[in-house]
């Protein structure tokens, strides 16, 4: 991303994107449209260190980030992580996305609650709000209890969505998007029994995994979403 001035507000996104879907596109809208954001940010990761090997290359999940942005011109892609060797650490990227959009835009890190209960084996995650704020939304489903330690983190750095916008980073908090019922291990389990996936995955990135069948075979799903 270039430098921006005073007072832009930058969303980013984190994830494997393996693939991509709807519910990835439909978050990053809406929390763009809630915060007000200037721009926002789809940032695939090389290699997660809390999942195994990713089924499909960097290169393949890159290329069909790029068919679907292509459709959502309010989105757009950071690829930083990609130009890295070894594990993706986001407190790295955000270190870097500080350090060129310097001191007064205000960095807004998305993720998922789904994260949350393991947000304390992320490198160094206390040190996120040094660089960005955090910003938290629903996924569909149940999960693990929130360890006590991110609890009280959490009740220490909250911000209301106002005082996000006045600071450039050090907050916390949740904003509501429509959930959409959709994960990427879905997806890939669909695509490996044959079942249709049209109304969850845009029309060109559906293209794109059946051009180069993607995720068709047992050695190209795994575990984790």
């Amino acid at each position: 991303m270039a430098k921006h001035g005073v007072n832009h507000r930058i969303g980013v996104m984190g994830g494997s994107f393996n693939p991509v879907h709807w519910g990835h596109l439909s978050v990053a809208s809406d929390v763009k449209a809630t915060l007000k954001l200037d721009r926002m940010a789809l940032m695939p990761a090389a290699q997660s260190p809390l999942k195994g090997a990713h089924s499909v290359s960097a290169e393949h999940r890159a290329a069909m980030l790029e068919l679907a942005v292509a459709s959502h011109p309010a989105l757009d892609l950071d690829l930083r992580e990609l130009s890295r060797t070894g594990p993706s650490y986001t407190i790295d990227s955000l270190k870097e996305l500080r350090e060129a959009l310097g001191l007064q835009a205000s960095l807004h890190f998305i993720m998922g609650d789904d994260l949350l209960p393991s947000l304390t084996r992320w490198l160094r995650w206390q040190e996120i709000l040094r660089y960005a704020h955090l910003v938290v939304v629903s996924r569909p489903g149940i999960f693990p209890a929130i360890p006590d330690t991110v609890t009280a983190w959490w009740s220490q750095h909250e911000m209301s969505l106002d005082a996000l916008h006045q600071s450039p980073c050090g907050g916390v908090a949740r904003v509501e998007c429509s959930l959409v019922n959709v994960s990427s291990t879905a997806v890939r389990a669909a695509i490996e029994l044959g079942n249709p996936v049209s109304e969850v995955i845009p029309d060109p990135v559906l293209e794109y995994i059946t051009q180069h069948n993607l995720y068709a075979i047992p050695s190209q799903t795994e575990a984790n979403p």
